[in-house]
């Protein structure tokens, strides 16, 4: 779930934990914001002071979402679900069942907590956030370009970037994001190193642009050193130029840092390509232990990325289609519909795979065949040749 954060949700959840202004400060790339190691250790102190009081939820969140702390996730998760009586606490819930991939649940939420009264903005833009990570972002975007115009400021122009990127308008879209990094009014790392990964991801995946995808990654982590998703896209991008001693070497720090499988399985798979099989091929082991550790716990939190890995390294097909389909299923996005196509042709459902080509391409404005170029790309990169 390394890549879970990247969207409107991922944003939804920095808000919560920095103040934002709705100026319109000219962007210092040079900020100087508080070092990560200190801006983690703050964060896991108000974790310990709140224990289980309401607002840790946020908290823990973030903790998961930078440092892949799934422990933390469960956790917040586990709180959610005993209290969600208020409005505040049915959005808090609902942060947190999106944050699973439980996204029809968290509008289940979201729509109570409006019916119960709670703030118009919060409502809007989590339900947004929702919408874009199910594949429905041209519903939501003229309320979120409204929403700019009414309330111009970090939270407004990063919302709509995200929806921006979801239809492939990817100009617009990091346009707005160095402008929402303009109003940011914080020294916390966290959201000036989101707005660069996400825009790093968007210009990876569906850009093509891996130079200036690069060029993000290492901004997000100059920012965030122990961010772990960043991390992994960097590796990914250093296997690509080969240089896989730096990736070997990132992704080495992320596994003793982390429970991350997805960094664990990549590492297993630079190990057997560089001669060194045994412990690569125990490093895959591990890996498909924790991803499927994780995914009877969350299932929809972890298909997306388990399916990627059973096509790779996993070398378990008919178990990606099934994680492909359950993924799709659950958000129809052009990603999804890609790792779903791939999963099929995989298995031999050339049928299915076409179906599905037919379904997704039509409407996609090229951003299907961008998913699928990016998902070819990273899993000729990173299977081990005769694995």
């Amino acid at each position: 779930m390394t890549r879970l954060g990247q969207g409107i949700a991922g944003l939804v959840v920095v808000i919560a934990i920095c103040k934002v202004s709705n100026g319109t400060a000219v962007f210092d790339s040079a900020i100087d914001t508080t070092s990560g190691v200190i801006a983690i250790a703050n964060l896991d102190q108000q974790i310990a002071q709140l224990r289980d009081e309401a607002g840790v939820e946020e908290l823990l969140l973030v903790r998961s979402r930078f440092l892949a702390d799934y422990e933390a996730l469960d956790r917040a998760s586990s709180l959610t679900e005993i209290r969600f009586e208020a409005p505040a606490e049915l959005l808090r819930r609902a942060r947190t069942r999106s944050a699973l991939h439980r996204f029809a649940d968290a509008l289940a939420d979201v729509a109570a907590a409006e019916h119960a009264g709670s703030n118009g903005d919060e409502i809007v833009a989590l339900r947004s956030s929702i919408l874009v990570a199910t594949g429905r972002a041209a519903e939501v975007i003229p309320q979120l370009e409204a929403n700019l115009a009414r309330h111009p400021g970090f939270a407004s122009r990063g919302a709509l970037a995200v929806a921006y990127a979801a239809i492939g308008r990817l100009d617009d879209a990091d346009r707005l994001y160095v402008a929402a990094l303009a109003d940011l009014d914080t020294t916390l790392p966290f959201p000036y190193a989101w707005i660069y990964f996400a825009r790093g991801v968007m210009w990876a995946e569906q850009g093509g642009d891996e130079a200036r995808a690069q060029a993000m990654y290492v901004q997000a982590l100059a920012y965030l050193p122990e961010f772990v998703s960043a991390n992994i896209h960097l590796a990914e991008l250093e296997v690509a130029r080969g240089d896989l001693t730096s990736a070997i070497e990132r992704l080495d720090r992320i596994v003793r840092s982390s429970d991350e499988p997805e960094a664990l399985g990549l590492l297993g798979g630079l190990h057997m390509r560089i001669g060194d099989r045994v412990r690569g091929e125990r490093e895959v082991a591990l890996a498909q232990q924790r991803f499927e550790s994780l995914l009877a716990h969350d299932r929809l939190a972890f298909a997306d990325h388990a399916a990627e890995f059973y096509l790779g390294l996993g070398a378990d097909a008919p178990r990606a289609w099934e994680l492909a389909q359950q993924n799709l299923a659950n958000r129809e996005t052009d990603r999804a519909a890609a790792l779903a196509v791939r999963a099929a042709e995989a298995t031999g459902r050339y049928p299915d795979a076409c179906a599905l080509l037919l379904k997704y391409g039509s409407n996609s404005g090229g951003s299907l065949a961008m998913y699928l170029r990016s998902l070819d790309r990273q899993l000729a990169q990173l299977t081990p040749v005769n694995r």
